[in-house]
């Protein structure tokens, strides 16, 4: 171990004691177990479980925020070696295995799944291994929400990435170890329901349409399939629109609506072409506004060669859900029927499309994809490492107006255009930010093209509790 490695343990650990230090004085219980936990400002635990992969940069493997937890995108590195495995059905299961280890160590089970997100640089080749996989470690299901896109590189030239979200109540998750699920229903051990709701599209493989898991419904990637014929709608605006459409119908079977969208990110085949559309229907869906955080991206590939994919997040406390449905804003204020607040903080870039800066739901903080735009002239910073820190400070600036520190951020999700080119920088940016960690869970991967033709966007997660 170097000096600076040595130094940043060191720090990392007495950063955890007096984190636990502060819980004892808080909440007046006994915090030490059998292994340190850092904590952040907000209650943030950076999760290191004994068996796990270790981290070789600048993110951990995952948070636990909340209910909530957080796992980092996973590859098929073996625990013991800290190497890839040679063989690609191996390396893939290893990927999930890696996932689902994390996951446990907070009382979690596969079945607790409530999204999840599986990243492959060949759809052909690896997403009947992707299923096979799934199929031997969810059984016959149900399974989660996926979205499953190609995409240019992956770290180290890698084959497969798998970025997950699970359920797991602290008051429950001990009895999460008992089984798959709760009396044989669509409902897991920790309380995740699977949603089908009625005039949906039909699943048609390793994944399912959604899930609620307390106050917040996560939708699968949505493509244009028309639900009456389970087949893509053949125009690609009616495709598009359908996409949205599915989504939609999926949210508001919880009593969610539209305004109540917490995060989207949206995948298309080609920017130039599919993003006007998306404009077009956003703005037919939502109105005049306001409208989630987005994140758009070009990749190289989507299911059944399609054109576009859409995934979103939606909040709906279930003592509020019933009166979601009244109208499209509360008092025509900037929250939504569900409390859906939208973010636009002092000091902050201006949006330019169908698209608003972040939310905040409940004791959540979601912030679009953030890319390089000097607030103060609303134009790209014309250098690349100062477009990244920028990119990261436009993120830093909108959780920071909801209360939370860069700490608190739950997850981020890194898209570049360069890989070797461009990861050295976004790894120095958040050493810079960050210092010695602990990192948030990151899921860095390169993809086609972002707008304006930029080279980053980051979109994060925080947690920041009402007070």
């Amino acid at each position: 171990m170097t000096n600076k490695q040595t130094g940043r343990a060191v720090r990392r650990l007495t950063a955890g004691m007096l984190a636990l230090q502060i819980g004892i004085t808080a909440f007046g219980v006994p915090a030490f177990a059998s292994k340190v936990t850092i904590v952040s400002p907000h209650g943030v635990e950076t999760l290191s479980p004994e068996g796990a992969i270790q981290s070789t940069g600048t993110w951990d493997v995952g948070t636990r925020a909340g209910d909530y937890v957080y796992v980092a995108g996973m590859r098929g590195i073996d625990p013991t070696t800290n190497k890839l495995v040679a063989d690609e059905e191996g390396r893939i299961r290893q990927a999930f295995l890696n996932m689902k280890l994390i996951a446990e160590s907070e009382g979690a089970t596969l079945q607790d799944a409530t999204r999840l997100v599986v990243y492959v640089t060949d759809m052909y080749r690896y997403r009947p291994i992707v299923n096979q996989i799934q199929e031997e470690l969810w059984g016959k299901g149900p399974y989660p929400p996926r979205t499953i896109v190609e995409v240019d590189r992956l770290n180290q030239d890698d084959i497969v990435e798998v970025e997950g979200t699970f359920y797991a109540p602290e008051k429950t998750s001990k009895a999460a170890q008992k089984g798959p699920s709760a009396n044989g229903t669509n409902v897991s051990p920790n309380g995740v329901k699977t949603l089908a709701p009625q005039g949906a599209i039909q699943s048609t493989g390793t994944w399912n349409l959604g899930t609620r898991a307390g106050d917040n419904i996560y939708v699968a990637g949505m493509r244009g399939i028309d639900p009456a014929t389970n087949k893509l709608v053949s125009d690609e605006e009616g495709r598009i629109r359908q996409a949205f459409l599915n989504m939609k119908l999926i949210a508001e079977s919880e009593g969610a609506t539209l305004q109540d969208a917490t995060r989207l990110v949206v995948y298309v085949t080609d920017m130039y072409r599919y993003r006007p559309i998306v404009n077009r229907i956003q703005e037919e869906l939502w109105g005049d506004g306001p409208y989630p955080p987005r994140t758009i991206i070009e990749v190289d590939r989507l299911n059944q060669d399609d054109i576009v994919e859409v995934e979103g997040t939606f909040y709906a406390p279930e003592k509020t859900s019933k009166a979601a449905q009244k109208g499209p804003s509360a008092n025509g204020t900037n929250v939504s029927p569900n409390g859906v607040k939208t973010l636009a903080p002092q000091g902050a870039i201006q949006t330019t499309g169908t698209w608003d800066l972040g939310t905040r739901a409940g004791d959540t903080i979601y912030v679009a994809g953030m890319r390089g735009i000097d607030p103060a002239s609303n134009n790209l910073v014309s250098d690349e490492e100062g477009r990244i820190r920028q990119a990261f400070l436009n993120m830093k600036l909108i959780a920071e107006s909801e209360g939370a520190t860069l700490r608190d951020a739950t997850r981020i999700v890194v898209y570049v255009t360069d890989m070797y080119r461009y990861r050295p920088i976004v790894n120095q940016i958040q050493e810079e930010l960050w210092g010695d960690g602990p990192y948030p869970p990151r899921t860095i991967i390169e993809v086609d093209r972002l707008n304006q033709d930029d080279i980053v966007e980051v979109e994060g997660t925080f947690y920041a509790p009402k007070k």
